[in-house]
Order: structure tokens, then C-alpha cells, then sequence
């Protein structure tokens, strides 16, 4: 499984950010598709063996005093985790 950051792209009120997580042969035999839709804070879209993860970051939310790049890594071993609460 490789997880990557897609696309970043800012707004006036945050970001819109697109994580892609390109799953093996074998991953994507294991993979429970029908509980894709159980996962919230993101819309998932699967395309062949991709899955793009999608989420806005708000300038509202308190993110502390934590970067865009903190926040990117911390949303891809998200991203990861949930995945692999997908390979069954």
C-alpha cells in the first residue's frame, strides 16, 4: 500500500485535500469494499486498484498551533489506518 498526498488546494475558508492510497493486486482482492461507505470525514472514490480519500480542512477548526504539513501527516496515517481496517 502506498499512501500519498493528491492535491492540496486552498480555499478562502481552508483546504480541500485529496489523499490517494494505490493498493496492491493482493490488497485489492482483500479489500472490503462494501464498508467504505461506513467511514466518515471523507468522500471515498475507488478507481481500478486507487482509492482517493477527500476532505476540507476548515480555517475555523482548532488545529492548534499544528502546520498544513502536520496536519497532511496526520490525515495520511489516518487514511492509512482506515485502509487497513478495510483489507479483511
Amino acid at each position: 500500500m502506498k499512501v500519498d498526498v493528491d492535491t492540496v488546494d486552498e480555499s478562502r475558508n481552508g483546504w480541500q485535500v485529496c489523499i490517494s492510497v494505490d493498493l496492491s493486486s493482493e490488497e485489492l482482492s482483500r479489500l472490503n469494499t462494501d464498508s467504505i461507505a461506513m467511514i466518515e470525514d471523507f468522500t471515498i472514490d475507488q478507481k481500478d486498484s486507487n482509492l482517493f480519500f477527500n476532505c476540507f480542512l476548515n480555517t475555523a477548526e482548532p488545529w492548534e498551533d499544528e502546520t498544513l504539513e502536520e496536519l497532511l501527516k496526520a490525515i495520511k496515517f489516518e487514511v492509512e489506518y482506515y485502509v487497513n481496517a478495510l483489507l479483511e
